[in-house]
């Protein structure tokens, strides 16, 4: 039988709205049927799945079967992303309307022989369009560089011509459908795959990277019956890319490469969004997409925009400068200051200094962990009033900890065993630091009982002891140190019920700990993760699997005096360690396990059989008849049931431990006892609460976020307990939160775009979200008018990080999602984001900053230039106030350092402190009201000085032909030019100090903080002198004549615009307090953190 007959075509039955969108679903039936099979093989009995594909259980494929497969489907590798073309960046660079803009005045300049401005202009476009590439190309590859290779290889079963069986290991390119393929603890599955009956033993698989489920889901070989399940329901599916975790099995292979799930999704990504306009608008479209003012970033908009509107300006101005002539025998001097007229509203180094900026403040991100992969996201972050994130890895730590154990004795009194109590119970929590897997820490007796009304576990809360009829005062640091100090378990002094509980947690689990290779790296954990949070617990609390497991080397050695964990922790009162007599391994179908150890004395005293038994609580309660030598009565029952469901509100996944001692000489019989025998008449230990705890940054970036007006939401695949308790942990949801606020995936998706719209607020907490539930999150938040941020690592985030405004990945995510986004973090955490964000903002204010300098000395110029039309010589001709060489120096030279270093602005203290809206447009009235006042005021001081020296000091003789060169008759205009330019370079020079802040004065910022714009401001104000005074340049090159008196003037403008400056500034500032109305915000529900200082300044 061969595969070619089962052949069918891909089932192409999307659903219509995600079509449109240019994204499939990876949790439908739509993605269910596989190209080598015309039935769902989620839902058929493998041996079905095994006649389709042509396979045999046993034998696998023939080598002839291989080659035809692997022609026929191809290797099996999803298609790899484009590489960095950096012939593509230096279009895109080449492309952008300002250099475009700049290219055709270059040509010009030479086309009227101006030789001098076209050689600077071009040079400013190799500058502009060099810097833009190698920024771009930098980040491109720093990002490549973290391209995750997938599973290098895969174990399958072959046989040669149907005869001789052999198992191989291949690369997994070779890997084909049909294929048999065995997976053990810690491969990778090389591609999708149907698990086979009766070669399945316990198996998990880790598939958070495409379901978002934190834990390992359990796999079966037994049929799903629901056709059109979710990716994660498909229990007898293992899927590419997934790590197995635990157990062992063989599957025979459905899919490979770009027809897996995980390819599918990266297939969708390629897809852009279809466009439903025709005729005008389609073409109008077209058209916008051309000239850069579509279907890119807002910045790039913005400055297309502008250059596009400046463009138009330097038209209308060269128009002017021509049309003084009367179109006429237009002489060459004309025609070149018609080109640096026209040049001049021109900001030539905008690009220039745009690609620094950004490219600064990408080299910084990169420090902190956010590798920008293009320059404009950075901008686009300040802009954001929405920040969704997964929940996994990202807001939480992405690994399993302990954090209750309960215990159902009275007190925790130290070596003794406490009287029964099953109504309250004795809770202890676990410290984690920034390491989960780090086996020290301290654990706390708690006084408070487990709330059954299922209140949230308050991670922020330190405990607080209740001394008997009296009470610690709260302002007395000391008494609380005690009480917080007397509440600390030490572990050579454990209540016999936790210290029973902490042996069930350390010997009933398969998990092992290793030690760090350097002090700079974590400890490494193998095995399942359920069991590595209970081995960690464990080791906190003295007992460690290899401490018990291990037999001392010389048992009649006194022990010394221990701190800490060293040594050896007692056992039942005495020394010895144990041998494990038998295990029954986690079975998913009756979701417990169960081992039986040897207790070997080191005195050959008291030997015994100890037997433990964990696993879900309803699975465990019926095999257990006591509790702490007491019949488990219903009642008894019944009370344990309601702290397990007050610890399951919390968040935590809650499992039940038990034991049971046998004498010494049935160990034996347990080893041949069958499993149903073993498993019975157990006494109940206790309770272990396990969650994914929140990195200790996240709630102080949760906190930034809520002052600075944006909203986090969490999207996640998890429980909608665990996903809530979390989110009230890290202040994303309040403690009154409303119902519509937390919505399950299915709840969400539900709803029409009508019935979301209508929604006061979208939900802040999604749970088991599918990846286009992720995708409706955006297009509903776009519908409100409002921006976001998709934060995840998993190949289910990537459509939604392709639709956001900014997609963000993880670098140690799938590399679909790394490509899909725009900024990379290579520490998978959210504050990072936060960070991200407020470098964002300070980026987007220092452009601001530098557009205003830019703009409004280039409108100085404008002024100066055009009105010196009117100053006419005895010939009729136009003086001009300023040389053609002169305006160019200062649109190029003189600008362009003081406006970098603008751009260069450390970030203002209160960047998260103000609203979302602050960042949306730069060209608001506030800037074009500056952007006048500056610009005229400039302007009018420099040509005020030019008519001084002309008419006050001269007797206003124009001369002759002073715009062609040097003559006796031209100086008092040579004289009068260099006062001119003097006074616009000078007081420019001091502009940019004055653009540090917009509304406070001079002497109100600090000037310090930024050495490169004092450095830039002092040299190109001693520049000044050069030109004025060496022969030749002053004379023959910018047309000026040395300055004696006319210093005096010079500064006297100095002062007269400092003056106006600071009178303008605190009008300015008397309007802002009278009309500033505070945006009201949510802020944090915790009102101590909203006064800490959570996120340092970046």
């Amino acid at each position: 039988m061969t595969t070619e007959k089962y052949t069918t075509k891909t089932n192409n039955n999307f659903d219509s709205s995600n079509a449109e969108k240019g994204i499939s679903r990876a949790d439908t039936g739509a993605t269910a049927t596989s190209l080598s099979l015309p039935f769902k093989p989620h839902t058929a009995p493998s041996a079905k799945v095994l006649d389709a594909l042509g396979a045999n259980a046993s034998k696998g494929l023939s080598e002839s079967d291989v080659r035809k497969r692997l022609e026929q489907y191809g290797p099996n590798r999803l298609k790899p992303p484009k590489k960095p073309s950096i012939f593509n960046i230096v279009l895109r660079q080449i492309g952008n309307a300002m250099t475009v803009i700049l290219i055709a005045a270059m040509a010009v300049s030479f086309g009227t022989m101006d030789w001098i401005s076209g050689g600077v202009i071009g040079a400013l476009v190799v500058l502009n369009v060099t810097v833009g590439t190698i920024t771009e190309w930098q980040a491109e590859k720093t990002v490549a560089s973290l391209e995750s290779v997938g599973a290098p290889q895969a174990t399958v079963i072959r046989s040669s011509d149907g005869r001789e069986i052999t198992t191989k290991v291949i690369a997994v390119e070779e890997v084909v459908p049909g294929d048999l393929v065995l997976l053990k603890n810690g491969d990778i599955v090389p591609a999708d795959g149907r698990v086979l009956e009766g070669h399945c033993s316990n198996l998990e698989c880790d598939e958070a990277f495409l379901t978002g489920e934190s834990l390992p889901v359990a796999k079966q070989s037994d049929p799903v019956d629901e056709e059109d399940c979710p990716v994660g329901d498909r229990l007898s599916m293992v899927f590419s890319g997934a790590q197995v975790t635990k157990g062992r099995a063989r599957v025979v292979i459905t899919t490979t490469g770009m027809n897996t799930e995980i390819g599918k999704i990266a297939e969708a990504l390629e897809a852009k969004a279809k466009k439903t306009d025709t005729g005008f608008a389609a073409h109008w479209h077209k058209f916008k997409v051309i000239m850069g003012v579509a279907e890119t970033t807002p910045l790039q908009i913005k400055l297309n925009k502008l250059a596009y509107f400046l463009l138009g300006c330097a038209i209308v101005i060269a128009i002017i400068v021509v049309a003084s002539t009367g179109f006429k025998d237009v002489p060459l001097s004309v025609a070149t200051y018609a080109v640096a007229a026209a040049v001049s509203i021109l900001p030539a180094s905008l690009i220039a200094v745009v690609s620094l900026t950004l490219a600064r403040a990408s080299t910084d991100l990169a420090q902190r962990n956010a590798l920008v992969r293009r320059m404009d996201a950075i901008e686009a972050l300040a802009g954001v009033e929405n920040v969704c994130s997964d929940k996994t890895g990202t807001l939480t730590v992405g690994r399993m900890v302990v954090r209750k154990f309960w215990v159902p004795a009275l007190d925790p009194r130290a070596n003794e065993s406490a009287p029964l109590n099953t109504r309250r119970g004795q809770a202890y929590s676990f410290e984690t630091g920034s390491d989960p897997f780090y086996p020290r820490g301290e654990v706390r007796s708690d006084r408070e009982e487990i709330s059954p009304a299922g209140a949230v576990l308050d991670l922020k809360r330190k405990p607080q002891r209740q001394l008997s009829g009296e009470s610690t005062p709260e302002n007395d640091p000391d008494s609380q140190e005690i009480a917080l100090q007397e509440q600390v378990v030490l572990v050579d002094e454990l209540e016999i019920g936790l210290r029973d509980l902490a042996l069930c947690a350390s010997l009933c689990n398969q998990a092992t700990l290793s030690r760090p290779a350097d002090n700079e790296s974590n400890w490494e954990a193998n095995g399942d993760p359920t069991e590595i949070a209970l081995q960690v617990a464990a080791h906190k609390l003295g007992h460690g699997k290899p401490f018990l497991t291990h037999s001392r080397p010389n048992p009649n050695r006194a022990d010394s005096v221990r701190s800490g964990h060293s040594g050896r922790p007692p056992i039942a009162g005495s020394r010895g360690h144990y041998e494990q007599i038998i295990e029954h391994p986690f079975d998913s179908t009756v979701k417990r396990m169960s081992i039986a150890y040897r207790f070997v004395p080191d005195d050959n005293k008291e030997a015994h059989v100890q037997c433990f038994l964990k696993g879900a609580v309803e699975r465990v309660f019926e095999l257990c008849t006591s509790v702490h030598g007491e019949q488990l009565t219903d009642e008894r029952k019944k009370d344990i049931m309601v702290k397990v469901d007050a610890l399951a509100a919390q968040g935590l996944r809650v499992l039940a431990l038990c034991g049971k001692r046998l004498p010494s000489r049935s160990a034996d019989e347990v080893k041949a006892m069958p499993r149903d025998q073993f498993e019975n008449d157990f006494a109940f230990l206790g309770l272990a609460g396990i969650f994914d705890p929140p990195r200790k940054e996240s709630p102080g970036a949760v906190a930034d976020c809520l002052r600075a007006g944006i909203t986090p939401r969490m999207l996640t695949g998890d429980h909608p307990a665990t996903a809530t308790a979390i989110a009230l942990n890290i202040g994303i949801l309040e403690k009154a939160y409303s119902k519509e606020a937390v919505m399950t995936g299915q709840q969400f998706d539900a709803l029409s775009e009508d019935e979301i719209d209508k929604l006061p607020e979208l939900p802040l907490v999604v749970a088991r979200c599918a990846p286009e539930t992720k995708v409706r999150m955006v297009d509903a938040i776009h519908r409100r008018g409002q921006k976001t941020v998709m934060t995840g690592d998993g190949v289910n985030d990537s459509p939604a990080l392709k639709r956001a405004d900014v997609g963000v990945g993880m670098g140690t995510g799938s590399d679909v999602a790394k490509q899909s986004a725009r900024i990379v973090l290579s520490d998978d955490n959210f504050s990072t984001i936060i960070r991200a964000i407020r470098k964002g903002r300070s980026v987007f204010k220092n452009l601001a900053k530098f557009l205003l300098y830019l703009l409004s000395g280039n409108l100085a110029e404008i002024i100066v230039l055009m009105i010196g039309l009117a100053f006419k010589d005895e010939n009729g001709q136009s003086v001009f106030p300023l040389s053609a060489v002169a305006a160019l120096w200062i649109n190029t030279l003189a600008a362009g350092p003081p406006a970098l270093a603008l751009g260069l602005e450390p970030t203002a203290v209160d960047a998260m402190e103000q609203p979302p809206t602050s960042f949306h447009q730069i060209f608001t009235l506030e800037f074009y009201v500056d952007l006048v006042f500056y610009g005229v005021l400039m302007g009018a001081l420099s040509l005020v000085n030019f008519v001084i020296v002309l008419w006050g000091y001269f007797p206003g003789d124009l001369g002759r032909y002073c715009n062609e060169g040097d003559s006796e008759i031209c100086d008092p205009v040579f004289q009068a030019r260099a006062t001119c330019f003097s006074t616009l370079v000078i007081i420019l020079m001091i502009h940019g100090l004055e653009c540090k802040h917009l509304s406070k004065g001079i002497m109100q910022v600090n000037l310090r903080d930024n050495k490169v714009l004092l450095w830039s401001v002092f040299v190109l104000a001693l520049g000044t002198f050069p030109v004025v005074y060496i022969p030749v340049i002053n004379n023959k090159v910018f047309l000026h004549g040395a300055l004696k008196w006319e210093w005096g003037i010079v500064f006297g403008m100095i002062f007269v615009y400092l003056g106006c400056t600071e009178l303008y500034k605190w009008c300015k500032r008397i309007y802002i307090r009278r009309t500033h109305v505070p945006v009201p915000t949510r802020g944090p529900s915790d009102k101590t953190l909203k006064m800490e200082n959570t996120i340092a300044p970046v």
